[in-house]
This record gives structure tokens, sequence and C-alpha cells, in this order.
């Protein structure tokens, strides 16, 4: 009897324990627990958000240099050089006859000599050709002609021939209004002889900190660059009436303004694919003959070769 009265109470007790739940005390620590990792999940997912914030914003910037550069690389590779070999062959033919009736043929570029006898005046020895294809790079800026040029307009009178520039200039910001060092692309459909100007001009990146060029030759024993490649008159021997081989191009963004950017830099190297800088004399003397602007006399002439 008195061991099932021990029981009884015993069962009560415990059923009465169970009822009473936690105590504050229990509760404020589970409380401060919850509390402690909510903060550390808010500060990780604030973090996770912030650097999402500056990767993407990088992202953004690598884009666009990285398309700005594509683009510049698209020019270059198809850089546009034109050699006017009829008029060699015209020059050849000439000289030739007025060699035969005794006459002296003229220097490339120099005036026509009065005619010595009558067989000589219906021989005129053509003016040379103006050049219309150019490549003028500097260190900081480059212009050129190459048939990258895609018409935007339906039936438009254009061809893929423009000359095109590249160069820093200021600029505003399309979203801030703030003004800063732009890259700026300029592309004229009109070929003249200052490939250096015309045609509207077009922002392709802002906060542009650095832009530079540099020219190597075709010459496989020539491995230097070149910080200046000039084409016409103003170049040397090496460069005069000549498109480089390769082009390095180095394109640099800093924006002071923007923390999560920074500083960003990348280089490409650009393949002109036809400097086409044989000359034209050359490409056609007779074998084993000399030219009119001292060729190779071991040269023949190219079958079916075309400018």
């Amino acid at each position: 009897m008195a061991t099932a009265m021990r029981e009884g109470m015993l069962a009560q007790a415990l059923q009465t324990d169970r009822n009473r739940g936690f105590s504050l005390l229990e509760t404020l620590v589970v409380l401060g627990i919850l509390a402690v990792v909510a903060l550390i999940s808010s500060r990780a997912i604030k973090g996770a958000l912030l650097n999402k914030g500056k990767i993407d914003a990088r992202l953004k910037t690598e884009t666009v240099v990285f398309d700005a550069l594509r683009i510049m690389a698209t020019d270059i590779e198809r850089a546009f050089h034109y050699q006017y070999a009829l008029y060699e062959l015209d020059r050849q033919v000439i000289a030739k006859q007025l060699q035969n009736n005794g006459g002296n043929p003229p220097a490339p570029g120099q005036p026509q000599p009065a005619p010595q006898n009558n067989n000589d005046e219906q021989l005129v020895m053509p003016p040379p050709p103006e050049r219309l294809t150019q490549f003028i790079g500097k260190e900081e800026q480059l212009h050129f002609t190459t048939i990258n040029h895609q018409r935007t307009t339906f039936n438009a009178q254009e061809s893929n021939q423009s000359e095109v520039g590249y160069y820093l200039a200021d600029c505003k910001s399309r979203v801030t209004d703030k003004s800063s060092q732009c890259l700026w692309r300029r592309s004229s459909t009109i070929l003249d002889n200052d490939v250096t100007r015309g045609g509207p001009a077009t922002a392709l990146v802002e906060n542009v900190s650095e832009l530079r060029f540099e020219y190597l030759n075709e010459d496989a024993n020539d491995k230097e660059w070149k910080k200046e490649w000039l084409s016409d008159n103003n170049g040397t021997a090496n460069t005069q009436n000549m498109f480089p081989n390769m082009v390095k191009i180095q394109l640099a963004i800093h924006d002071k303004a923007n923390k999560e950017i920074g500083k960003f830099s990348q280089t490409i190297i650009a393949t002109v694919r036809f400097p086409n800088n044989i000359d034209p004399a050359k490409r056609f003397a007779p074998a084993g003959t000399a030219g009119q602007q001292g060729q190779n006399p071991q040269l023949a002439p190219i079958q079916g070769g075309g400018p």
C-alpha cells in the first residue's frame, strides 16, 4: 500500500514538472543565441551583396574594355593598303620607249622633261597617284584606312572602306554627367589625303587613364616594337608607304569616383592580315633587270599578282 502511494506521488511530481515549461533564464539564453545567429547571418548576406555589386561593376567595366579592344583589333586586322601597280607598269613601258628613243626618263615624282624629239611627244610619264590609304600611328593615337565599315542605313551609298581613328579626349558620363578622359573612335566613309581628320566620333570607354600603341614590322630580324609608325612622307624609310605587321594596344581604366571598380588594364595584339608592303616596282620588274626605284634585279614578275 505504501509503495503504491509513493509511486503515485512520484508520477504526479513528474507531471507537474512537465507542465511548468521554460524558465525566464532559459528563454533569454535562447533569444540571445538566436540574436547572435541572426547578426552573423545578416552580416554575411550584406557582405555577399556588396561583393556581388563590386563583381558586377568590375565585370561590366571589363566587358566594356574587352569590347572596345575587340573593335579596335578588328579594324586593325582589316587595315586597307592599296598599291597602284599599273602606275609602275606604265612607267616601265614609257621609260623603256624613252630610252630606245634616246631620252632620259625622270625619277619617280619628278617633273616630266621636255621631249627631245618628235617621237617623245606622245610619251608622257604619268604622274604619281595620290595615296589615299595611310597608316598614321603614334604612341597615344592611331589613324588608318580599313575595310571594316558596316552600313547602318539600308541602301546607303557606302562601301566597306573607311578612315578610322582612335584617340583620347574629354567627354561627359552618360549616367553621372561627370567629365572624364574617354577613348574615342572616329570613322569617315570618305577617303582623302588626310587620314587624321573627318567623320563623326563616338566615345567607346570612359575614365581612361592610359592608351598606348606600339607597332611591329614584317621583318623577322627586327623584333623591336616601335612607338610611331608613319606611312606618309613624314615616316622613315622603314615605314613610308608601308603598314605594320602587328599593333599592340594597351588600355587602362581608373574610375576615381567609384571605388568598386578601381584600376583595370588590358593589352591585346592585333595582326594586320594583309599589309601589302611589296613595292609594285619590284613586283613587276622583269627578271634579271633593275627597275626604276632600285628594285632587286633577281625578282621576277608575279604571275596573276594584284595590287
